[in-house]
């Protein structure tokens, strides 16, 4: 028999409070898969409730997929094991943006059993269609309405290419207008990205960063052709691309035929404080810009589902010349991000996990302030993404500030790693994330 202690507040109502206790029981694994659940009557009496509050408790557990309704049998735990594929390794190596994506913990595991469970029932024949090799129109309709919300980019679905990771993307981008074009990429930057490019035979030219964005100079005296670009919110330094700048950038892609900006907006949803910043492509009037995001840092890693919107005159070219490939993302898991999409539940994971982040880095903040090591440090970035740069006043050695550092508990990086040509100075500056 259930039994929990239930506390007569005003704050949480007992429903609630029985549908926590049966919630966390279930995914600890005290509660079996298709183990069956009490009858409201009997688990009301034992708990001291009335039925409706127990009802209530229940509706709210089969609407989120922990338990299901079987008629005139009752009511059983659901297996939400088959859905573990989706925890991402904590322990991801330290030196890659994807550790600093949500946590197990975070991750919607009952809604996205709920909604997959659903279209295994009610969309047969869908989900065994062949989707383009754009990505289903479903998702595709989903991802051009969320981001014409959430950041003013007003596009044809049918401009949007759904990929498993921005690795295959960048590929893609390759092959469609890279071939024996020059990348410029921010130093210091992400180095996977130079290594993908690198990897598919093109030219890479790393442009220097400054306090506002990407060395304009730098990157015309290059000889780049497609400039990749992190302008919300660059890794790993914070900069966010001043708005003159941004027109710099989009005069310098608009002066050459064949010039394009690639627009990484990977972490735009995680802005801790302030309006998102406006992105690169809600402003390109002359068709230059190609946007990128990817729903492996707003979910798992594991997810594996990214996407991008080519301007309008690559649109026609890639059904052309990439016609011959298919989609590389599970129609099932296109088909339930699509809901997860469309019946709101991204948004309010986004909310959850930007106030998780933010009282951990609220935390990690209240932490330094312990500790004599932090003693006239200089923070930055501390108000967008999932990191901060410390800037230290010491007479360590870099190597010696980070060992220091990971003594007492943080998941710091030298900032120094990230550069592609390496500064002669110790920087004393270490990227911290929110763990």
């Amino acid at each position: 028999m259930l039994t929990y202690v239930l506390e007569k507040t005003d704050s949480e109502p007992l429903y609630v409070q029985i549908y926590k206790h049966i919630k966390k029981d279930i995914e600890n694994g005290v509660i079996k898969a298709n183990e069956k659940l009490p009858s409201k009557r009997v688990l009301a009496e034992n708990l001291g409730v009335s039925i409706i509050t127990v009802e209530n408790a229940y509706s709210q557990l089969t609407s989120e997929g922990y338990v299901k309704a079987l008629p005139k049998r009752g009511y059983f735990a659901e297996n939400i094991s088959s859905f573990q594929s989706y925890v991402h390794n904590q322990n991801a190596v330290s030196s890659e943006k994807t550790n600093i994506t949500s946590a197990a913990k975070d991750f919607p595991f009952a809604i996205w059993a709920k909604l997959m469970r659903e279209d295994l029932s009610n969309e047969r024949e869908m989900l065994m269609t062949r989707p383009p090799i754009n990505g289903t129109e479903r998702l595709r309709c989903a991802i051009a309405k969320h981001i014409r919300q959430f950041r003013n980019i007003d596009v044809s679905p049918d401009r949007i290419v759904i990929g498993a990771g921005t690795e295959y993307l960048y590929m893609l981008i390759n092959i469609l207008i890279g071939e024996g074009r020059t990348f410029g990429v921010e130093d210091p930057g992400y180095s996977k990205i130079s290594d993908i490019y690198s990897c598919l035979g093109a030219k890479c030219a790393y442009i220097p960063m400054e306090s506002d964005g990407v060395d304009i100079a730098a990157l015309k005296a290059s000889g780049a052709d497609i400039m990749h670009i992190s302008p919300s919110h660059h890794f790993p330094t914070g900069v966010v691309t001043s708005v003159g700048k941004r027109y710099a950038l989009l005069g310098w892609a608009s002066e050459k035929e064949g010039r394009y900006i690639i627009e990484d907006d990977y972490d735009s949803e995680f802005r801790l404080s302030g309006r998102p910043i406006p992105s690169l492509l809600s402003i390109d009037a002359a068709d230059r810009v190609i946007y990128m995001n990817t729903f492996s840092k707003s979910l798992s890693p594991t997810i594996r589902i990214s996407y991008m919107v080519l301007p309008v005159s690559l649109t026609e070219r890639f059904r052309q010349k990439l016609n011959c490939c298919s989609c590389t993302v599970s129609t099932f898991e296109q088909y339930t991000l699509a809901r997860f999409i469309d019946e709101g539940y991204f948004e309010k994971h986004i909310n959850r996990v930007k106030h998780l982040y933010k009282k951990r880095r609220d935390n990690m903040l209240e932490k330094i302030s312990q500790y004599p090591l932090f003693k006239g440090c200089r923070v930055t970035g501390q108000d967008s993404g999932l990191h901060c740069l410390i800037e230290f006043d010491t007479q360590l050695s870099d190597g010696e500030l980070l060992n220091e550092v990971t003594k007492l508990g943080f998941h710091a990086r030298l900032l120094s790693d990230y550069y592609k040509k390496k500064p002669t100075d110790a920087l004393h500056t270490l990227i911290f994330y929110y763990d």
